[in-house]
C-alpha cells in the first residue's frame, strides 16, 4: 500500500488485528533484528513511492518481460492490460504519466508485484 497516507494505514491495520504504530514496528525491527525481513510480519506493508518508484518500474518490467507467463491478468482488467501495453519510461527510471494510459491503474499493480521474484 502506499505509504503516504499514514492514517489510512493505520485504520486498516487496526481492522485487521495488526499493530497499527506500525512505524514504530518497523524500527523495532531494523533495529533490533537487521538482517530479518520485517515484511514478512505484516499484511499491510506501507511501500513510499517517492523512495521506491524506480525499483518497483524496474521489478515490474523484469517480471512482464522476461520471466514468461509469471503473471496472468484476466482479460476484464482491460484498463490494467491497456496501461501496461502503453507504459513509458522517461528515461531516467520514472514513469511517463503523461504518455501512460490509466497511469493510476500501473501505480496500482506496481506494489502488488513487490514480493513476486
Amino acid at each position: 500500500m502506499d505509504g503516504a497516507n499514514a492514517e489510512f494505514i493505520r485504520s486498516l491495520k487496526h481492522q485487521l488485528g495488526e499493530r497499527p504504530d506500525y512505524e514504530d514496528e518497523i524500527k523495532f525491527y531494523q533495529s533490533n533484528y537487521p538482517g530479518i525481513d520485517w515484511t514478512q510480519n505484516m499484511t499491510v506493508i506501507p511501500i513510499h513511492f517517492a523512495k521506491e518508484h524506480r525499483g518497483m518500474l524496474a521489478h515490474a518490467k523484469k517480471i512482464l518481460e522476461y520471466n514468461n507467463g509469471t503473471i496472468a491478468i484476466n482479460s476484464r482488467f482491460d484498463k490494467l492490460i491497456t496501461s501496461l501495453r502503453t507504459a513509458v519510461e522517461k528515461g531516467e527510471g520514472s514513469l511517463d504519466k503523461e504518455a501512460t494510459s490509466y497511469d493510476d491503474k500501473f501505480d496500482a499493480f506496481r506494489p502488488a508485484l513487490q514480493f513476486y521474484y
